[in-house]
């Protein structure tokens, strides 16, 4: 199976599609998975009292803030009524890695690293942010990213 972007600024939203020769029960079932994980996996935020519903493919990162957990897409920042070790558990097996003890970003939302002066790493997001991460955290990035 290949697999291909077309990146377009037409694009306001990602869209996935599958191309194939006919409709087989196997390309059914990738269908169905997809769709699960893309657009029923959710949290909810809130956003001055009002509870908003954030797809989980638009996280771009959790970390704590005052120590309220917040959620950040590209939408805006949400606060979070779970803790961040609770985040940390349920988004273990998705497309999330810890970075420290207060974050966790999407690994699709990484962009590239740099090492400071002082020894710690610098994440580059997306967004054009930047965070840090220690050494300790960068063998379990390392291991995520060379699966």
């Amino acid at each position: 199976m290949n697999i291909l972007f077309n990146i377009a600024q037409r694009f306001t939203e990602p869209m996935i599609t599958i191309n194939a020769s006919e409709k087989t029960p196997d390309l059914v079932t990738l269908a169905v998975s997809i769709d699960r994980l893309v657009n029923q996996t959710t949290l909810i935020g809130y956003q001055q009292e009002q509870r908003i519903v954030v797809p989980l493919y638009r996280v771009i990162r959790f970390y704590t803030q005052s120590r309220v957990v917040m959620c950040e897409t590209a939408d805006g920042v949400y606060r979070m009524r779970e803790r961040l070790y609770e985040l940390r558990d349920r988004l273990s097996g998705v497309s999330f890695i810890a970075i420290s003890s207060s974050e966790i970003v999407s690994k699709t939302a990484i962009e590239s690293f740099s090492l400071t002066k002082q020894g710690s790493y610098q994440i580059h997001l997306i967004t054009g942010d930047a965070t840090y991460t220690s050494r300790r955290y960068m063998k379990n990035i390392r291991e995520a990213f060379l699966k």
